[in-house]
């Protein structure tokens, strides 16, 4: 439930957060402080106290705008499998869930100047940004959950799978991975990860998601006119 927001000028505050979410992709967030926000933005540091209550909350907010920046091709990617179960096309489903799960998992990968474990912690340590955040997550969340729920009812999804569960595993494995991304014994590839959750969630379907994504582009290139213009 998002609590509140101090702004009288929406647009302002927002191209303030747009300043500190570059100045944290550049530099990390911990050099970032007001004075330089309002210097970049080229107004006043009052200016900028009064849309924010503290620097705490301007770096939650920019944090909250990486991170969405960050994962927005996903959002597209699950666009695309909800398109693909309203179209009843699985071998469009299972190539855009594989893609899905390629992305999320090296999205969570460590960056020396910000990582994602320093991004989540920025935005938990301001009250307003985390209700805020986990209530734009929960929108998602519910989104897979459907996606999963509509893909069993599909038979394309192994029946015993719970919905929430799948979820939430993903979910927390893809972020937490970062623990394990330096190790020389647990540090499995994004395909890896993939072809180990597809195996998880299919169960003892008959076609392995590869092989249907992979008749598919056969057969869109045996439909694929001739091009005149590429000489023998």
């Amino acid at each position: 439930m998002v609590l509140s927001v101090k702004t009288s000028n929406p647009f302002a505050r927002q191209q303030l957060i747009a300043v500190a979410s570059e100045m944290i992709r550049a530099n990390g967030s911990r050099g970032v402080d007001l004075a330089d926000v309002a210097e970049r933005s080229g107004v006043e540091i009052s200016t900028v106290e009064s849309f924010f209550d503290s620097r705490t909350q301007l770096i939650a907010e920019a944090q909250m705008a990486n991170y969405f920046s960050m994962v927005e091709p996903q959002h597209l990617v699950l666009s695309r499998v909800e398109s693909a179960l309203t179209d009843e096309d699985r071998a469009a489903f299972w190539a855009a869930v594989e893609e899905n799960m390629v992305m999320a998992w090296s999205s969570g990968q460590i960056n020396e100047k910000w990582g994602i474990l320093n991004l989540l912690h920025d935005i938990w340590s301001d009250p307003f940004s985390q209700s805020h955040f986990c209530d734009l997550l929960d929108i998602q969340f519910d989104r897979w959950i459907t996606v999963v729920e509509k893909a069993k009812g599909l038979g394309w999804i192994d029946q015993g799978i719970d919905a929430k569960s799948l979820t939430a595993v993903f979910w927390a494995a893809s972020v937490g991975q970062v623990i394990t991304a330096g190790s020389n014994t647990l540090n499995p590839s994004s395909e890896e990860v993939r072809d180990f959750y597809l195996r998880v969630v299919r169960g003892n379907s008959q076609e392995s998601p590869h092989e249907l994504v992979t008749s598919v582009r056969l057969g869109e290139c045996q439909a694929r006119p001739p091009d005149d213009s590429i000489s023998p």
